[in-house]
């Protein structure tokens, strides 16, 4: 699970990752009602393509792969019943979240933590502000990404949500 803003290539080691131990992965993109916002600047749609774009590029069998688009949920604590019935039928889930291994923890879902690559560096946040600010980002995501951002033009829009004084509210 993760909201993908952008996929970039620590989230594509994990999939690869995944799929040494697993038969399928399921990428569940979170908070999937929210775009156009600072944290969450990206649509739906436009995760979604991302991570396929990514996965064919990186010749990972597409038939192991589902790639699912989830809301986040106001009630908490049926967040998991959400996600079995939202979901694929799955038998673990992957998370270096602590607030996410708790509540999952409290449903008797079993939480396996990832082996990240170099999380600092490979962080969406620090990505969107390197790519705001110009500097070389391209290195940290897949090629398929950095051709997708300039085809949506990315960075005006990231530029522009970063000057806004319009901040709706996210959640």
């Amino acid at each position: 699970m993760g909201r993908f803003q952008p996929f970039h290539l620590g989230h594509l080691n994990l999939v690869k990752q995944i799929l040494e131990e697993c038969d399928e992965v399921i990428i569940a993109i979170t908070s999937s009602q929210f775009n156009y916002l600072e944290k969450d600047p990206f649509t739906a749609g436009e995760r979604i393509e991302m991570i396929h774009d990514s996965l064919i590029e990186s010749g990972i069998d597409l038939s192991r792969c589902f790639i699912v688009a989830i809301e986040n949920q106001f009630n908490i604590a049926t967040w998991a019943s959400y996600l079995k019935a939202a979901l694929p039928r799955f038998d673990k889930v992957y998370s270096g979240n602590d607030y996410v291994k708790m509540l999952l923890a409290d449903s008797a879902i079993n939480v396996v933590p990832p082996k990240f690559l170099d999380r600092p560096q490979y962080n969406a946040t620090h990505i969107r502000s390197m790519i705001i600010s110009d500097d070389a980002w391209q290195s940290l995501v897949p090629n398929s990404v950095v051709k997708f951002l300039q085809k949506i033009n990315g960075k005006k829009r990231l530029d522009v949500i970063s000057k806004s004084d319009t901040k709706p509210t996210e959640y």
